[in-house]
């Protein structure tokens, strides 16, 4: 594959962390936008020298000018946009949670290969400092047999979630709160450390979020593996204020993951727009080590990464079955919410 040329559907909040990996990736071009907000459509356009912009995705899944949709839109409309673009005969590249139902996560794995096309989800989270060297090195035998892990993820969006015109957090345009869209970037990195799930405990709160639409603004939640392994996750929506200076922005998570012979400590927290990240090992019987870090994380790197990957210059950093497992852990703890009970994960092998 020579030039990969990239049509975007979708200019929100998420678009300009996109579009600074797609400008770094070597042999892409950005060629067209499907943005309905006109203003919005009209400034990202001219901003990134988009000529082909457009409020009706259906355009740029019908230009012969594009190879690959990035969809950037709602969660509720990632299926059937990513559907339609692969039945149009583009690769796809979705935002990440890759759909709230796990049915239609399916559906969008079954028409990608029906088609002959390639589905990736943008799981940033592969990206981070603490999880390429902690999974590196447990491939390296560091942790012997893992055990467990206890994740804390957590943001600022209060104002968002306030919002009115936003869809942030709404069971209508997200699918739900905190556990769709924090939980399944937390279920993708443990299952990664864990492999296959099989059942999810959960418990939700609302503590911030004002407005009757929005769901969960906390949740936590314990995951069982087949393994064994126990991993503990605590979800926030609002936690990362408290981190932040007057008028900034928080976010971050941290992470302790155990196993018999060692344990890792990292994460990664973005303060008032500066990022922090490390990685802390512990090996029985051997000094503790901080690992240096080798590259500092830059938006838009999960773009990169997948480009390349279509481009047949490296693995993909994940594949569109592991973004659906993550989902099915997360629909196992809103069944857990429902019932009071554990629920089963709707585990997907191939």
């Amino acid at each position: 594959m020579n030039e990969l040329r990239i049509g975007i559907v979708g200019a929100g909040d998420v678009a300009r962390s996109h579009l600074e990996g797609l400008l770094r990736a070597e042999g892409v071009r950005v060629t067209a936008l499907a943005e309905p907000v006109e203003a919005r459509r009209t400034h990202f356009a001219r901003s990134a020298g988009i000529d082909f912009a457009v409020a009706d995705y259906r355009l740029v899944l019908a230009s012969n000018d594009v190879d690959v949709v990035l969809i950037l839109t709602p969660h509720n409309l990632h299926a059937t946009m990513a559907c339609e673009a692969l039945r149009a005969g583009k690769h796809v590249i979705c935002e990440k949670p890759m759909s709230p139902i796990v049915g239609e996560c399916d559906r969008m794995i079954d028409t990608a290969r029906a088609c002959g096309r390639e589905l990736h989800i943008t799981h940033s989270l592969r990206e981070v400092f603490f999880y390429r060297t902690a999974s590196r090195r447990r491939r390296e035998g560091a942790l012997r047999k893992p055990l467990g892990a206890s994740f804390r993820w957590y943001t600022d969006e209060e104002s968002r979630l306030n919002d009115p015109a936003h869809w942030k957090g709404t069971r209508s345009g997200s699918g739900g709160g905190v556990l769709i869209d924090g939980g399944c970037h937390v279920a993708d990195l443990a299952n990664a450390f864990f492999g296959r799930a099989r059942q999810v405990t959960a418990v939700a709160s609302k503590l911030v979020a004002r407005r009757p639409e929005v769901a969960e603004d906390t949740a936590a939640l314990a995951i069982e593996y087949e393994s064994g392994a126990l991993v503990s996750v605590l979800l926030s929506f609002t936690a990362g204020s408290s981190f932040s200076g007057p008028g900034g922005f928080a976010a971050g998570m941290s992470v302790t993951l155990f196993g018999s012979d060692g344990s890792f400590d990292g994460g990664y927290m973005v303060r008032d727009g500066a990022l922090m990240q490390w990685c802390h090992e512990r090996n029985k019987g051997q000094p503790d080590v901080s690992h240096p870090e080798d590259n500092p994380l830059r938006w838009g790197d999960i773009d990169v990464s997948i480009l390349r990957a279509l481009q047949k210059k490296a693995p993909p950093p994940l594949t569109a079955l592991d973004a659906r497992n993550a989902v099915a852990v997360v629909d196992a703890a809103y069944q857990s919410l429902a019932s009071g009970r554990n629920a089963e994960v709707d585990w997907r092998d191939e």
